[in-house]
């Protein structure tokens, strides 16, 4: 028994026949679009891939360069630290360690007693990576460089700057301790007696409040006059 052969105009009846058809009729109408496309879609795939890989093997190139950079800085020379990682901020700045590399650059300088040069790394340090794990610290340090250059007012703002981004009172109260010294280093006894005050009230009942008082106390005593006016001398 001969099997009947359907025609296309009955398989089309079937839903899936027919968009089977219509898929098939559309490939073939488009074939040179969808290849082309598709080759598109292939070049920038390939493109991605080998920028991930580029990308890859440019970080592993600047962790080594970085931990030669380095050596100098953990050897105790921290004039050819500042050198070596000025030199890998030239080549490497672009990459994950740039923030690293800036500020151990900054730190070898002011270890180095270049303290103009370290205040100005600091400031481009922070200017680029304000939101550092280092950040904090190369605050304080900022504030050191700013004292040693007599720019007092500096040194103070970056003292308040790092006091409002601690996270913790003892953290704090060792800035406002900082701070203190700085004041009294410019005969400012008042402000730095509030610093101390300041201290008590961040670590109540401890010896660092208990220190912090007796020098607010030293500080807040007036000077005795003895026989008289002491401008006179009578």
């Amino acid at each position: 028994m001969s099997r009947k052969r359907l025609s296309k105009h009955q398989l089309k009846r079937d839903r899936f026949v027919e968009q089977t058809f219509d898929w098939a009729h559309w490939a073939e109408t488009h074939r040179r679009q969808f290849l082309a496309g598709a080759a598109v879609l292939a070049l920038a795939f390939g493109g991605f891939f080998v920028f991930r890989t580029m990308s890859r093997s440019a970080e592993e190139d600047a962790s080594g360069a970085y931990l030669e950079a380095r050596q100098a800085y953990f050897a105790g020379n921290f004039p050819l630290a500042a050198s070596d990682l000025e030199d890998f901020m030239r080549l490497h700045g672009d990459t994950s360690f740039a923030d690293d590399a800036r500020f151990f650059r900054a730190d070898a300088l002011y270890q180095a007693g270049n303290n103009e040069a370290a205040a100005e790394a600091l400031e481009e340090f922070l200017s680029r990576h304000g939101d550092s794990p280092f950040a904090p610290t190369a605050r304080l340090l900022s504030a050191t460089v700013y004292a040693r250059l007599n720019r007092y007012e500096d040194a103070q703002a970056a003292y308040e700057g790092a006091i409002a981004e601690a996270g913790f009172d003892v953290e704090r109260a060792r800035i406002h301790e900082e701070l203190a010294r700085l004041y009294e280093s410019q005969g400012d006894n008042a402000s730095a007696a509030a610093q101390y005050l300041r201290i008590a009230e961040l670590v109540p009942d401890t010896e660092v409040a208990a220190r912090a008082l007796r020098r607010e106390a030293e500080l807040s005593v007036e000077p005795l006059v003895v026989g008289g006016n002491a401008e006179d001398g009578s």
